[in-house]
Parts: structure tokens; C-alpha cells; sequence
């Protein structure tokens, strides 16, 4: 997750950055994003939960790094914050990759 948000930020700011991503932004992506409507066992962490689905969506090779920078340096651009830039992402592999 760091290195795509790390990409995407450089490739938004024109000028390279490296980003830790801290949890609370990944909770507020999974808040913005249609995963809270799932219930996650009391032990998870909403920000692991955003996390472990993109992971999981790459190791299936349905999301690449690559587009994964792509959709998040686009909303970007577009005015969006990088918490709404990350549900955006999250929404889109929820929508595409695990459509039953």
C-alpha cells in the first residue's frame, strides 16, 4: 500500500514522495468505502481490512500495481483527498474482482 500511495502522490505532486500510509487514513477509506457495510469480526481493524482486500485482489491478479496508482493518481487530480482517492480503489475491487 505505501509504495502505490507513495507513486501516486509523486506522480499528483510532480516531485517524488515516500508515504508511510498511517492507519488512520486506511480507516477512514474503509469508513468511505462500501467494505464498512460488511461486519468485520470484533478483532479486526477496519484499516487492516482495507489492506488485506487489495492485497488479496493483487496475489489474484486482479488489481496491478500499476492501475492501482493509475485510479489513485486520478482521483487525485480530481480534487479528491487520499483517504476518498483510497475508498474509490477499494470500491472498485469490491466491484470488479469479487463479484460472486
Amino acid at each position: 500500500m505505501n509504495f502505490v500511495v507513495s507513486a501516486a502522490l509523486s506522480l499528483a505532486s510532480g516531485r517524488a514522495q515516500g508515504e508511510k500510509v498511517p492507519r488512520q487514513t486506511l480507516r477512514e477509506a474503509y469508513r468511505l468505502s462500501k467494505l464498512s457495510t460488511t461486519a468485520l469480526p470484533y478483532h479486526c481493524d477496519p484499516a487492516e481490512s482495507v489492506e488485506a482486500l487489495l492485497g488479496y485482489a493483487w496475489i489474484r491478479k486482479c488489481l496491478s500495481s500499476e492501475f492501482a496508482v493509475e485510479l489513485i493518481y486520478n482521483r487525485l487530480s480530481k480534487g479528491d483527498a487520499l483517504e476518498k482517492a483510497l475508498a474509490f480503489l477499494v470500491d472498485y475491487v469490491l466491484n470488479s474482482c469479487l463479484r460472486g
